[in-house]
């Protein structure tokens, strides 16, 4: 039976980051690899930013403040070209969230900030999907159980009709433990053959 809704995470998903290139570019600034990015989930810093408590130029501007607090003026142009990327499309990924269209609803729940939308602008996402869930409208984010329950209310839809998929273990299990269906993303493949043995036909 084809499900009534298929739910999918954005990043790790459909979004892919350049973290490769990003971690070269922190080096050529005397930064460690990735270090902007663990500055930025660093304690409840992260969290606050995909809930809402904090917009994202709040965020950001609290990542700048650690980073050169800890290094220096000499690496503000790391962080600058940290907050312009905006990462790329799995274009598979975007041919499967196509095809499940024309099947069924797509959603869209992204632990993201208050610049989401205008990233899935810049990567010209924001109307591939018929519903969009940011955590940080939302005001709860996963794998808080909450949002599994918040969604599927203003979806309208049943958590045994609904497929999600993430690329995070945390994220499916708490899904599952709300009764959807779901899937821990590792590659187009794996995703395809869960969609079909659930009634999309990709």
């Amino acid at each position: 039976m084809t499900p009534h809704v298929v739910i999918f995470d954005l990043d790790g998903v459909i979004r892919d980051w350049n973290d490769e290139d990003l971690g070269l570019m922190e080096s050529s600034f005397g930064l460690e690899p990735g270090e902007i990015l663990a500055t930025a989930f660093d304690g409840d810093l992260g969290h606050a930013a995909v809930t809402g408590a904090l917009t994202y130029r709040e965020w950001m501007d609290e990542i700048r403040e650690r980073v050169i607090g800890a290094h220096g003026p000499h690496v503000a142009g790391a962080l600058d070209e940290w907050e312009a990327n905006v990462g790329h499309v799995d274009t598979e990924m975007l041919e499967v969230l196509r095809a499940v269209r024309r099947h069924c609803p797509a959603a869209v729940l992204s632990n993201g900030t208050t610049r989401l939308r205008r990233d899935l602008h810049a990567l010209d996402l924001h109307d591939e999907f018929d519903t969009i869930f940011n955590t940080a409208e939302l005001g709860v984010a996963k794998p808080d159980p909450a949002v599994f329950r918040l969604v599927l209310d203003r979806l309208g839809a049943a958590p045994e009709a609904t497929l999600f998929i993430d690329d995070l273990a945390p994220n499916v299990d708490a899904a599952r433990g709300v009764g959807l269906t779901a899937h821990q993303h590792t590659g187009s493949e794996g995703t395809v053959e869960f969609l079909r043995a659930h009634g999309v036909h990709v």
